[in-house]
């Protein structure tokens, strides 16, 4: 985390440098960029949370082949496909966003809290439910942010605001992820003692089995069962209730990670609040080259021009 920063630093200062950096700092002084980049950052958390450990879950867990668990994904990426779709043409059609991305990312944070329930004998549909629910709220946050951030800036910017938002979006799903699986991890060892225990492994058995299983890998997509016999063939009576319990441990720490996203989902909700919602432009009147403080009055002054609308030509 503290390299994190230093680089990001680091990153800024170099930037600063340029008349043509990577990423404009002069793009941060437009309150809707800067509250867009932000929202979708922290929108990222739970999305990438959701297609890390679902499929996990669904190949530990259930069972389930690689493939198999990338079809129990699609009630989530159907979802997040039709709200974007759907979100876009209302946006388009009324002008207005702010109550729809202040919804979506409420309805992200009940569809991850709903997630945060799961457990090794969950229902397949009632999941399905789970999932198509958080799909629906992160979807319009792909196509309604990029339609807010090209609105926003002056015409000549608008690639790179809108790949400066992708780019915040996969940083945002990076830092969460990885904040996420320490969480797992963490939750993990706590649990696995615990559930083996609720599943009628004798504590003494839990503590033998614990202390000599570091080898295992609880995670991965072998037979678990076969993994266990093989180091520990005394466990023959009880295997099935280690599985049992390691499973359960895992649903559990999966689920943990969901609270993630639900806190980055509430806090790009309340920033939101905050986005100053102004028409959609129906024309982009490109200005000619300029000279000099150009750029300077564009950064200032951009939002204020996003929300002109142009006239439409021969008018």
């Amino acid at each position: 985390m503290l390299l994190g920063a230093i680089v990001g630093v680091a990153f800024v200062m170099w930037e600063r440098r340029f008349s043509e950096p990577l990423i404009p700092l002069h793009l941060f002084r437009i309150r809707t960029f800067s509250i867009s980049v932000t929202a979708m950052f922290l929108a990222a958390f739970g999305f990438f949370a959701a297609i890390v450990f679902l499929p996990r879950w669904f190949q530990v867990v259930a069972g389930s082949s690689a493939t198999e668990s990338g079809y129990n994904l699609l009630p989530l990426l159907a979802a997040l496909i039709i709200s974007a779709t759907v979100s876009g043409q209302i946006v388009a059609r009324t002008h207005r966003y702010k109550l729809l991305v202040i919804g979506s990312m409420v309805t992200l944070a009940l569809g991850l809290f709903l997630l945060t329930n799961l457990h090794a004998n969950t229902d397949r549909p009632v999941l399905w439910i789970w999932m198509v629910i958080a799909g629906l709220g992160i979807g319009p946050s792909f196509a309604v942010f990029t339609l807010i951030v090209q609105n926003a800036v002056p015409p000549r910017e608008i690639g790179t605001a809108s790949s400066s938002l992708t780019f915040f979006q996969s940083i945002g799903g990076t830092v969460g992820l990885t904040i996420a699986s320490t969480l797992f991890a963490s939750k993990l060892i706590e649990e696995i003692p615990v559930q083996l225990v609720k599943a009628g492994v004798p504590e003494q058995a839990v503590a033998g089995f614990t202390q000599g299983a570091t080898t295992l890998d609880f995670t991965g997509t072998g037979d678990l069962k076969t993994a266990i016999l093989t180091q520990f063939p005394q466990a023959a009576p009880i295997v099935d209730a280690i599985v049992a319990g390691i499973h359960e441990a895992f649903s559990i720490a999966a689920a943990s990670t969901f609270w993630l996203g639900i806190v980055g989902a509430l806090i790009a909700a309340v920033v939101v609040i905050f986005l100053k919602e102004v028409p959609l432009r129906s024309t982009y009147d490109m200005p000619e080259p300029a000279s000099g403080h150009a750029a300077g009055e564009d950064s200032q002054g951009g939002e204020a021009a996003a929300g002109k609308e142009a006239a439409p030509a021969g008018v």
